[in-house]
């Protein structure tokens, strides 16, 4: 990644990680630091580490695979212990960012796609390269390179990707409902708007459930898959916001007349109790399969219909790529065993029993044939991991974020043409970026 330019803690808002300048940890490098954090455990006087490790997500389907794997990884290294705070992805980077401003930054955590790319060049997560050629892992051959590259910059790895496609998703049962063939999804954006008009269901005057799951606040993730089939993104690297080109106004356009229609739920993306895919509450999204995971179980998988996006004016299928990963905070004193922790997290075994009960797609190459066997929808979604993007990465992903919902947020809710609302917000963006 080219280096990118920095631009003012301030201006992050809330949504990205400010972090303290807190510098390289007492020996991070080699685990050998301060016992500060260790105690004895009662066995031949070996101290026993005690690691602080954060991961996003609250629901049941995150936590249980994680606690179980915690508990082989702390039976098999008796002399580790591996405290585990799961946080709701609410307010997950608001207390990040308290804990790195302490001082008190856990020694390995969890960071969504934008979070990582945004803030790394601040220099506070711990280049993992020496820990990989020392251990010699496998999995620098075995991952996926899309995946392993989206977590470098400058010649380091700064995290270990647990990625989620974006496949087209829609319920078979509302298809049938509403007369369509529940087999055959949208093919072309301009369809998947006008299969969003058939599938909303409306009872006296109120929609009850969207044609499809496009979120009014936080909904940015939503936009980037229907504009990424156009061709387009909504910032360049350098930070440039482009959200206000004739393409993205016209999906603005067209994603406003469904909710005018009747056709869109508003809501935040954001809420804890999850999409309104997930709570049967859209007939179509483009959903992260492992919030799937509890719809499945209610509904019957045999109600899931999984495909590659539709295509767009561009002819483009690119599916939105994001994920989580796994990154070790620099001011870390335990490094060997934090490095020994995400290690047995990404072997082979752990890392598919981890991903089929959490949802999330494994990263390594080895891992294809046995995961594929497991559903039908698994080969599509392996299937568009050859064409699939996160977002660009860049300091000023925070700053676009924001005024990007701002601007969708003012369409929405007729507060401004969408034309308006997006050439207003990239201009506001320009300026705290200082592009002008």
């Amino acid at each position: 990644m080219k280096k990118i330019k920095k631009v003012s803690l301030l201006s992050m808002v809330g949504i990205t990680l400010v972090v303290a300048g807190c510098g390289q940890g007492t020996n991070a490098g080699n685990g050998t630091g301060s016992t500060a954090n260790s105690k004895n455990n009662g066995k031949s006087g070996e101290a026993e580490t005690v690691l602080q490790f954060w991961y996003p997500g609250h629901e049941e389907t995150i936590t249980g695979p994680v606690k179980e794997l915690i508990a082989g990884f702390e039976q098999e290294n008796p002399t580790i212990k591996i405290e585990y705070t799961p946080i709701p992805w609410k307010d997950y980077f608001q207390k990040l960012t308290v804990a790195y401003s302490a001082g008190s930054a856990p020694d390995v955590h969890g960071l969504g796609f934008g979070q990582l790319i945004s803030t790394v060049d601040q220099d506070k997560y711990m280049d993992l390269n020496p820990f990989i050629e020392k251990s010699k892992w496998d999995g620098k051959e075995d991952y996926f390179p899309d995946i392993l590259q989206a977590g470098q910059w400058q010649g380091g790895q700064y995290g270990l990707l647990m990625p989620d496609i974006r496949p087209l998703v829609w319920r078979k049962d509302f298809f049938k409902e509403a007369g369509l063939d529940p087999e055959t999804p949208p093919q072309t954006l301009d369809e998947l708007f006008t299969f969003a008009e058939k599938l909303k269901k409306v009872e006296t005057g109120k929609t009850v459930r969207a044609g499809i799951d496009i979120p009014s606040s936080n909904g940015e993730q939503a936009f980037l898959s229907m504009l990424m089939l156009q061709g387009e993104n909504y910032y360049q690297e350098d930070g440039t916001p482009t959200f206000d080109s004739d393409a993205s106004i016209s999906l603005l356009e067209k994603m406003v007349n469904l909710n005018k229609n009747g056709a869109l739920i508003s809501y935040n993306g954001l809420r804890l109790e999850g999409s309104l895919f997930q709570n049967s509450e859209a007939a179509m999204g483009f959903t992260a399969p492992y919030a799937l995971v509890n719809l499945k179980k209610t509904v019957g998988a045999e109600n899931i219909g999984y495909s590659f996006p539709p295509k767009g004016s561009a002819g483009k299928q690119t599916a939105l790529m994001l994920g989580t990963f796994l990154t070790m905070s620099k001011s870390t004193k335990y490094g060997d065993a934090a490095w020994k922790f995400m290690e047995y997290w990404t072997k082979k075994e752990n890392l598919l029993q981890i991903s089929v009960a959490s949802g999330y797609i494994p990263a390594r190459k080895s891992l294809k044939e046995e995961y594929v066997k497991l559903a039908p929808e698994n080969q599509v979604l392996f299937g568009l991991m050859n064409d699939a993007r996160g977002f660009t990465p860049s300091s000023s992903w925070a700053i676009n974020s924001k005024y990007l919902r701002n601007a969708l947020e003012e369409a929405y809710f007729a507060a401004k043409t969408p034309e308006q609302a997006m050439k207003d917000n990239a201009q506001k963006a320009k300026e705290e970026l200082k592009l002008n």
